[in-house]
């Protein structure tokens, strides 16, 4: 995957204008060019980033000071200022919700880099959106992209369970609702200690019921993803709880540590081995022959993540089931058509992804075909043979 931001200015000039999405679809071609699919997180300001600056010139704001830079801040108590926000939000929703091309949408546009957060700073109702106004971006998000398992899906900063953040007050509005959550601080001291705020009760409740909703993060960037330490075992970043652990303990789909693979100063190999650590992986257990037009496949998540969309196995003839529900180390039985020939051909299908893509979904056995993203086997009426023996 790849990962942008949207500045709010560069599609929307003008609060009182039209949009232009030539900068995003450009963004996107080139993505899905490589064979890719793309994470986008809308922001207002973010130091060290383009222009840094992307508030509409219409837009009021508040000049906000970060590390001796003003930024433009917007003044999100004022009613014209929350209309602008809600007509990207809807606008956004409106042209992408369908996009295969796109993996998550990160519920961007509050505070720096759209992370939720100020880095310190006094919250007011002027330079940070109110619990109420946090509730309603977060509806327009989730209602314009989608609420199923076949819909795009959203995820907001984790800093939104901290003091200034809507989850932490004791309003259940979202806790059935299908989004995730993306931690810009993955791997740091202490990640997962008693004593660090993701472990109170508002962060760890969340944590808890959005797990299987395609978690995600940032190595955090101070000596880690900065110099793509977090890709080399002990995969720790120095702070002890190595990245397999943390992946496993927070159920971690994908984390972005993009600088690990820049200058090649990491192999492409170590830092394949790291992605692994992440993530779900589905492995073909057992095959039975049900009858003779349908065939009954057991499949194991033989990763540490739930997969966050509707994943369905296929045979030649149809597609079947929904491994959305598998937990890591979980089974689950799926009968899906098949002629009554002895030798099956299995492969993976999701509505997220584009058929026609190089970018598919494959089995973790050991005798799949990475190329084709299938697996072969052979199905007699009382045991299951792999065309290649699997570990």
């Amino acid at each position: 995957m790849e990962w942008g931001f949207v500045g709010l200015s560069e599609v929307l000039p003008l609060c009182s204008g039209s949009f232009d999405w030539s900068s995003v679809d450009n963004f996107l071609a080139n993505v899905d060019g490589r064979g890719h699919q793309a994470i986008l997180r809308p922001i207002v300001f973010g130091p060290g980033y383009g222009q840094e600056n992307y508030a509409p010139s219409d837009l009021i704001v508040n000049d906000f000071f970060y590390e001796g830079t003003v930024f433009n801040n917007p003044d999100w108590n004022d009613a014209t200022v929350q209309t602008c926000i809600l007509k990207f939000i809807d606008g956004f929703a409106l042209r992408y919700k369908n996009d295969k091309r796109i993996a998550y949408i990160q519920m961007g546009l509050a505070g720096l880099w759209g992370e939720h957060h100020l880095d310190g700073a006094t919250y007011s109702a002027s330079n940070f959106p109110s619990f109420s106004f946090q509730k309603t971006i977060i509806s327009h998000y989730i209602n314009g992209f989608g609420n199923t398992v076949t819909d795009l899906l959203t995820s907001l900063s984790l800093d939104a369970a901290q003091d200034h953040g809507f989850f932490s007050t004791a309003d259940t509005t979202f806790d059935t609702q299908r989004f995730g959550f993306f931690d810009d601080s993955l791997l740091t001291v202490d990640h997962g200690g008693i004593a660090n705020w993701r472990q109170e009760p508002a962060p760890a409740l969340q944590l808890t019921l959005h797990r299987q909703h395609g978690w995600g993060g940032e190595a955090y960037w101070t000596g880690c993803n900065s110099d793509g330490s977090w890709a080399i075992p002990p995969n720790d970043c120095g702070n002890g709880e190595p990245l397999n652990n943390q992946a496993a303990r927070l159920g971690l789909n994908y984390m972005l540590g993009s600088p690990a693979f820049e200058g090649g100063n990491i192999s492409a190999t170590t830092l394949l081995l790291a992605s692994q650590m992440m993530g779900y992986k589905f492995t073909v257990t057992a095959v039975s022959r049900q009858g003779e037009n349908h065939i009954e496949v057991i499949v194991q998540n033989t990763g540490v993540a739930h997969v966050p969309y509707q994943v369905q196995v296929c045979t030649t003839m149809a597609c079947a089931g929904d491994l959305s529900t598998l937990a890591p180390a979980d089974n689950i039985a799926v009968v899906v058509p098949a002629s009554n020939a002895v030798v099956q051909t299995l492969s993976l299908s999701s509505p997220r992804l584009d058929p026609q893509s190089v970018q598919k979904i494959r089995w973790s056995n050991a005798g799949a075909d990475d190329l084709t993203a299938t697996l072969t086997v052979e199905v007699n009426s009382d045991d299951l043979i792999f065309a290649d023996d699997f570990e």
